[in-house]
């Protein structure tokens, strides 16, 4: 094997093992992510050095000289690579289009009075530009190579679920939020969604592949789906959901099957009919409230002891109202008895023991007094100490707590118009806010850096009940690009995203057209694209699925 045959197998092997770095720990390590994104950027160095010139320079010349002049030599080889790679770049538009995001950013700097920030945010998002650069530049995979990488995404993320299982089933959480560690729950939820039809294109419409591998392909299908139940991600089972119902509609549409298009379209009845009775049947059960006479309630404990009722609050939990049978000194002298967390405390979520005490107490049919608390399995004492006020939450299987939870936070917002605690009536606040920045900066934006600072003044200025370590920003990808960079800029990030993918006719591939469907959806409820592991997530996908493959994968 010659040396220039040895580099490039080390060239391009550097290049692989940097996008397999990227790809295992996205969900894990954003240091690592780092790691392999150096790894890849010196790859792409690498390959277009021109080792001629490089070995030339080695072979002339005095032993002073080579020593003395090594360094600069090979540094100045490394900037002539990069020229290479950067004119093989200006040359493809629909890759500069996609990275022009970043420059958005660049020139949104000249709104910022934070420029703190707002070289933090630029660091963040650096993704943005060199993903697209390094995919467009290099030598595009083959089809079996590209199989592979999605196979250590989808395997990776089976590792990933499996380990936050053990922490959900042995309690090593005070939300449930909480046991997705090195990564955002809701990224995390949008990967799994993605890596849901990866495993589905292999079970349905991948037809020549063994049988073994289909097996293996419903099992993590049916896997995914219990995960993202269990760990009540509503964001990646919304995404998911929506995106086959999109995609059960685009083969409807295109099909010349009248059999197949009528199996699309009773699938699409089913899931959404079939999720459309199970809300209702929830929502149904929510508001079913058991039967109380409040003029023949029992003034009297069996202990002695006087009740405290307040039949004025409709307050209810898991269907018992919660203000009535409470009697406070059996409640403190019974806790005390069975915790080691002070009745007057905080549980660990920072809510008051004694009101989640209470609250759990009536979920389960229980009266508030010595006799409730000595009803209350280990379990249930764990479970309110941890925060959990319904025992409806206990139940792993099921999405009935989560839904239960929305409701009670829009009953609350409701009644008191503090959304705080309620992520569906956060959000709500959160777009109030981000159109009163929008109505003053709609043109411009505020600039890359000033964002944080812009939603603080409007927030003082709604005089909103939110609680201030809840005053963030859009949840809304559009949204945030809208204040950022004004009316201008979003529409710059949408010419970005769709004329990449029209022009190299992604939305006919069916892994692009996947995860693109996915990466919209979610921008609507998240800032997808602040975080380090969103924006990795996004671009790394974007410009590997569109530019870093030779052949598509027709839907």
């Amino acid at each position: 094997m010659t040396f220039e045959r040895g580099y490039q197998i080390f060239v391009r092997t550097s290049y692989i093992v940097g996008i397999a770095i990227i790809i295992v720990f996205l969900p894990f390590s954003k240091y690592i992510l780092s790691i392999g994104m150096w790894t890849v950027t010196g790859a792409w160095i690498l390959e277009r050095v021109n080792l001629t010139k490089f070995l030339g320079f080695f072979q002339k010349g005095s032993l002073l000289r080579k020593i003395t002049l090594a360094f600069p030599y090979t540094l100045m080889l490394w900037f002539e690579s990069m020229g290479k790679g950067f004119r093989v770049f200006f040359r493809n538009k629909p890759a500069m289009i996609l990275a022009s995001v970043y420059l958005l950013h660049i020139l949104g700097l000249i709104f910022t009075s934070d420029f703190g920030y707002a070289l933090k945010d630029l660091r963040t998002k650096l993704p943005m530009l060199i993903l697209p650069i390094y995919f467009a530049t290099s030598r595009a995979f083959g089809q079996s190579d590209f199989y592979r990488f999605m196979l250590i995404f989808v395997v990776n993320l089976v590792v990933v679920t499996l380990a936050n299982t053990w922490k959900l089933f042995n309690f090593e959480f005070i939300d449930i939020r909480d046991i997705s560690v090195h990564i955002s729950h809701i990224i995390l939820g949008l990967m799994i969604s993605m890596a849901l039809f990866v495993a589905g294109y292999f079970l349905i419409w991948k037809r020549r592949i063994s049988i073994w591998i289909k097996t293996g392909a419903f099992i993590l299908i049916i896997w995914f789906l219990l995960y993202l139940v269990i760990s009540r991600s509503f964001t990646g089972l919304g995404v998911f959901l929506i995106t086959l119902l999109i995609l059960l509609g685009i083969y409807t549409f295109r099909s010349r099957s009248i059999w197949l298009k009528a199996g699309c379209i009773l699938s699409i009845i089913l899931v959404v009919g079939g999720g459309g009775l199970y809300l209702k049947s929830i929502i149904r059960d929510y508001y079913r409230v058991e039967d109380v006479d409040f003029s023949t309630l029992d003034t009297i404990s069996p202990q002695g002891n006087h009740y405290t009722h307040n039949t004025e609050s409709s307050q209810t939990e898991n269907g018992h109202y919660v203000w009535i049978y409470i009697q406070w000194e059996e409640l403190r002298e019974g806790w005390s008895r069975r915790s080691a967390i002070h009745f007057d405390s905080t549980d660990l979520k920072g809510q008051e023991v004694k009101v989640t005490l209470i609250r759990y107490l009536s979920s389960k049919g229980y009266r508030k007094d010595a006799g409730g608390i000595e009803q209350l399995t280990d379990q249930d004492v764990e479970a309110i100490e941890r925060g959990i006020a319904d025992v409806v939450n206990l139940n792993h299987l099921s999405l009935r707590g989560r839904i239960y939870e929305l409701l009670m936070g829009y009953e609350t917002y409701q009644a008191s118009g503090d959304p705080t605690g309620s992520s569906l009536m956060q959000r709500l606040e959160f777009w109030r806010a981000s159109w009163g920045i929008i109505y003053d900066h709609w043109l411009t934006g505020v600039g890359t850096g000033d964002m944080n600072h812009a939603f603080e003044e409007q927030y003082k200025k709604m005089n909103t009940k939110l609680a201030s370590d809840q005053w963030w920003r859009s949840h809304n990808q559009f949204l945030s690009i809208l204040i950022g960079f004004g009316f201008i800029g979003l529409i710059w990030f949408l010419v970005s995203l769709t004329y990449p993918a029209w022009v190299k006719r992604g939305f006919q591939d069916y892994f692009f057209l996947t995860f693109f469907i996915i990466a919209m959806l979610s921008m609507l409820t998240e800032d997808t694209l602040e975080s380090q592991a969103g924006v990795s997530f996004f671009y790394f996908f974007f410009a590997f699925l569109l530019f870093g493959r030779r052949d598509q994968d027709p839907l």
